[in-house]
């Protein structure tokens, strides 16, 4: 008689793009994965768009202080109950570089799946008409410490100029420590013209949506709320 065969039972976390903002961007395989799953991890604002109940459901709430501690939290727990984890990101997952090492790590042992959303630089993009295949989208990284990573903040200028001058628009995600008035004002200083043609974005996708058109000397000078994008376009178009 032969014994039964034990099987070990690997769970799943989904890193799951729940869009720019709102109900309308959620996609049907996105909250798919957050209804099969017993653990939600996500920050308050992001569990208040989905528009629906999670009851039921074993939801960890993150901020700018627990985040990573969370994300341990939800792995044991994961491990614990044998239970699959939904991980929800505002915009796609894949914008950000800088959780990948971090999830690769947390959840070395579980099977890991993204999940794809529409992001505000995709929105930006729509806006202004341009196409993703002709700009550069340029996302700062934060480093260890959660500032901004200074290497990577010179690699990524220097990419933006170099792509500008060879006839790339540019899309640019706002920094708390590199701002879009930062960002113009380096830009303008190596040689931009300051009535470059500037679209800001401002909280995309949501209902206090706000698309302006300015110079880039404007932007240099001026404030825009945090959640904001521009995009950068060549002069033809």
């Amino acid at each position: 008689m032969t014994g039964a065969i034990s099987r070990i039972y690997y769970p799943k976390v989904f890193i799951t793009g729940v869009g720019a903002g709102g109900r309308a961007f959620l996609t049907p395989v996105a909250e798919a994965a957050v209804r099969r799953c017993g653990i939600i991890t996500a920050w308050a604002e992001v569990i208040k768009s989905l528009g629906f109940s999670l009851e039921g459901k074993l939801v960890l709430e993150q901020n700018c202080t627990n985040y990573q501690e969370v994300l341990v939290k939800a792995a044991k727990l994961a491990r614990t109950k044998g239970e699959d984890i939904a991980l929800l990101v505002k915009d796609d997952p894949l914008v950000y570089s800088a959780g990948l090492d971090s999830y690769k790590e947390v959840f070395k042992d579980f099977r890991i799946e993204f999940i794809p959303a529409v992001s505000s630089l995709q929105l930006l993009a729509a806006a202004t008409r341009v196409s993703l295949e002709d700009c550069l989208l340029v996302v700062y990284k934060p480093d260890a410490a959660g500032n901004i990573d200074q290497s990577d903040l010179v690699v990524k200028r220097e990419r933006m100029l170099k792509a500008y001058k060879a006839g790339y628009n540019l899309i640019i995600l706002n920094d708390l420590e590199q701002t879009l008035a930062q960002t113009a004002g380096f830009l303008i200083e190596r040689g931009i013209p300051a009535d470059t043609k500037i679209i800001v974005g401002e909280q995309m996708g949501t209902e206090s949506q706000k698309i302006t058109g300015k110079s880039i000397s404007e932007v240099s000078r001026g404030t825009s709320h945090w959640m904001s994008c521009m995009a950068v376009k060549q002069p033809e178009y």
